[in-house]
């Protein structure tokens, strides 16, 4: 019986070829889209979660209150997990450790071999903490000397050739120290927000960077992993205060957050791309979701509209014998086998566009057939068969073959009700999609052009390294004399991102109030180099001795400070006193999702990166001179830059990639509704055909005949505008909160929605309707 049912639903399928040529395309077009988003997003959820100890990770995150509120940051006092440890018998271990995201790249030297590598600083117990699989040596020990340096395979195989028996040999860092080798892990996974090629000792940082030790300075991260069972409520009172005890300021908190939700929820405002992610994955689950949903109608619509066409057969039929059960077999075998059909054409498309599809999110995603996938292809062909088989299967065979035969059914008012309402949901959705891209895109340009009170453009970033660190001056005068370059400098500072914050004290400060400033140190010609303002006051000069004693400030700083006359102001950074000489003009660290800090720059030697803004012309050449004045300070080090611009562009590397994707999803989704629509524009001038042919003999012109069958469509656009507008409205501007420096929502962005459907809807239906308004009308009346 099953065999007779696929029989005729392969015939019946095969014999209108145009009806399952859109239904098989759409549908799997959508399933494949979903199919690609639900990879994505599981990759995003997966994230920093394959650690054995998941449940037990924290983070320790440090607030500050204002305003009534608690802003919390992953960067604090690098003695809190130290501290934290020592009061809280529940943490089995703790770690502080100091970013790879803080440095550039150093130089690691094993023979004569040079290699530019990524690295970070952490505690004793960082890898017991955190599980990354050790090749050689022993999570409790690898990390127990200061001359430490645990390596990963890859960077072991860059400087020895080998993994084996390399503990104990040196490695020079930066030319400068000698690090003895203690272990070696497997690369770190691509899942993983922290991204490192090497690991050094906290206490060797401790030993060069004494302001980690101080309680009221920020920057270093702190984890811990609690013992099984521990409460993690009870902790988080318990250590709450614990750096107000040690620092004599009650407005800092601390509490422990689960480490793995870092990477999707925002704690703060920390602005590197490891935060806050999970808005993207709602923002492309509900994407897909659409898309499907778009699909699935497309798919019922074409087939109850195809269905109804069938009132014949299923009245003869049910006249020689047909059960009803048989008949609502043969309807549903027919929507199964078009489901199976598009899903097996789902999967080789994901499968076809996987790389094209990772190359455009930055993924290395491939396509495993797990249990949750397969469950969940099947729960959608399921759902999907049913509802599409549902209305031909239990409606139409319910008639009796009599009325059937007799032509005296007509179409039903459910029917076209329901049909109709298809239309406006599924073109809402579709004009939903084209106004959330269209403002994802206006506020990407905005981001992309808005002054931030520097100029990003042409500037050089490398290495303050080597011999340069110890001749700086003669450096930067010499980088300045190259053909090419138009000013330089040296930067602590990334300038794209958070460094490190610290406090300030000034005279009539609220002891109650604590106000963290983001640190810039930096040499003299910084603030020319960017291309800054100076409101008032003046930059650093050579031309005043006595300018490392005095900071420059933005207007943030000048507002949270409260100094009606900044300038001349005496300050006291780390108890010593620091003269106000000049404000910039506020500037952007931080990317757009959050507001302008108080910041101020100090004068700085030492480790860091050069800045040289050169010409837009002979670039290439500029910085092959560069290379050639750097090889002379630092022969064995290796050259590498990177341009500040394209590191801005990073920060925004989430939201360019769904601006990407969405564009391309909802064209999908778009040409998914059109399909559907040429359809029942088909099936509507089909069904309508007798009518048109009358009214041609009677006179009705072609024009006359084509606007008659548009403008029901067109009606149902209008409707399905009128509903998607204020929803896509709400939907974007939830979205654009999330941006402290945004656009507004204009009209026009509607009016070129409504104005792109209505054009679409025109050009989709024109073809059919002028097609048959053109017929002869002899061949329409024929055929009855």
């Amino acid at each position: 019986m099953f065999k007779n049912h696929f029989k005729i639903a392969w015939r019946s399928l095969w014999r209108d070829k145009q009806f399952t040529f859109l239904n098989v395309f759409g549908l799997s077009a959508g399933l494949a889209s979903v199919l690609l988003i639900f990879l994505w997003v599981t990759d995003e959820m997966g994230f920093d979660r394959f650690f054995v100890n998941d449940d037990r990770l924290y983070s320790l995150l440090e607030g500050t209150v204002g305003h009534g509120d608690v802003v919390y940051s992953e960067e604090s006092t690098g003695r809190l997990s130290e501290a934290v440890k020592m009061s809280a018998p529940e943490v089995e271990y703790a770690a502080a450790i100091a970013p790879a995201k803080w440095f550039a790249q150093n130089t690691l030297t094993a023979g004569d071999r040079n290699i530019k590598a990524n690295g970070q600083y952490a505690e004793r117990d960082y890898f017991n903490i955190f599980s990354f699989t050790l090749l050689q040596g022993n999570s409790n020990s690898v990390l127990a000397s200061k001359n430490a340096i645990v390596l990963s395979d890859e960077l072991a195989m860059k400087l020895f050739a080998t993994t084996d028996d390399i503990i104990g040999k040196p490695v020079r860092f930066d030319h400068d120290t000698t690090f003895y080798v203690s272990g070696v892990f497997r690369k770190v996974p691509a899942q993983s927000s922290q991204q490192f090629d090497f690991v050094l000792s906290f206490d060797y940082f401790k030993s060069v960077k004494d302001w980690v030790t101080s309680w009221n300075a920020r920057g270093p991260q702190n984890f811990v992993l609690l013992k099984k069972g521990a409460d993690l409520t009870a902790f988080n009172k318990k250590i709450e205060n614990i750096i107000g005890k040690n620092s004599g300021s009650d407005d800092r908190k601390v509490r422990a957050e689960k480490f793995s939700d870092g990477y999707l929820y925002r704690y703060d405002n920390d602005t590197s791309q490891t935060g806050g992610r999970i808005a993207y994955v709602k923002l492309f689950a509900l994407l897909a979701g659409f898309v499907l949903l778009i699909a699935c109608i497309n798919f019922m619509n074409l087939s109850t509209a195809k269905a109804s066409r069938r009132l014949k057969e299923v009245g003869i039929k049910k006249i020689v014998g047909v059960r009803r059960g048989q008949l609502v077999l043969q309807f549903l075998s027919e929507s199964f086998l078009l489901t199976v059909l598009s899903m097996l054409l789902a999967v080789m498309l994901a499968v076809f566009l996987l790389p094209q599809f990772n190359q455009a999110t930055g993924k290395q995603i491939q396509l495993q057939f797990t249990p949750a996938l397969a469950t969940g292809i099947v729960i959608i062909g399921v759902i999907t068969g049913f509802f599409a088989g549902s209305y031909p299967a239990l409606y139409l065979s319910g008639f009796k073959p009599i009325t059937i035969l007799k032509g005296k059914l007509n179409t039903p008012l459910a029917e076209l009700l329901s049909r109709k309402g298809l239309v406006i949901f599924q073109f809402a959705l579709s004009t939903i999609l084209i106004v959330a891209v269209t403002v994802v895109y206006q506020q990407i340009m905005h981001i992309r052009n808005i002054n931030l009170g520097y100029n990003k453009e042409n500037i050089v970033r490398f290495s303050a390294e080597g011999s340069i660190l110890k001749n700086e001056a003669a450096f930067l005068a010499a980088i300045q004399e190259t053909p090419g370059v138009v000013n330089a400098a040296t930067t602590f500072h990334s300038i794209v991102g958070r460094k490190y914050s610290d406090g300030l004290n000034w005279p009539g400060k609220d002891p109650e109030q604590d106000v963290y400033f983001e640190v810039f140190n930096v040499s003299q010609n910084f603030i020319k180099t960017m291309e800054m303002q100076v409101q008032t006051g003046r930059g650093f000069s050579p031309d005043f001795g006595m300018d490392s004693l005095n900071i420059v400030i933005n207007e943030a700083a000048v507002k949270a400070m409260g100094l009606k006359d900044p300038i001349g102001a005496v300050v006291q950074f780390h108890g010593s006193n620091r003269q106000i000489i000049g404000v910039v003009k506020d500037f952007h660290f931080e990317s757009m999702h959050e507001s302008i800090k108080p910041a101020f720059l100090t004068l700085w030697k030492g480790e860091g990166s050069v800045i040289a803004r050169i010409s837009g012309n002979n670039q290439q050449e500029t910085i092959a001179a560069i290379e050639q004045l750097y090889k002379k300070y630092n022969p064995d080090f290796p050259f590498t830059y990177s341009f500040l611009d394209e590191a801005y562009q990073k920060q925004y590397a989430s939201e360019t990639r769904t601006a990407v994707l969405s564009r391309y999803f909802a064209g999908l989704a778009i040409v998914i509704s059109c399909l559907g629509l040429f359809g029942l524009t088909a099936f509507m001038a089909q069904k309508r055909r007798k009518e048109i042919g009358i009214r041609k003999v009677i006179g009705a012109s072609s024009a006359e005949l084509a606007a008659m069958l548009s403008k029901d469509f067109l009606k149902l656009v209008g409707i399905a505008m009128l509903i998607a507008f204020p929803v896509s409205w709400w939907i974007m501007q939830q979205w654009l909160l999330g941006y402290a420096y945004r656009i507004s929502i204009t009209p026009m962005i509607f009016l070129v929605a409504g104005v792109a459907v209505a054009l679409i809807t025109l050009a989709v239906t024109g073809f059919q309707t002028i097609k048959s308004a053109l017929a002869n009308p002899v061949e329409s009346l024929r055929t009855e």
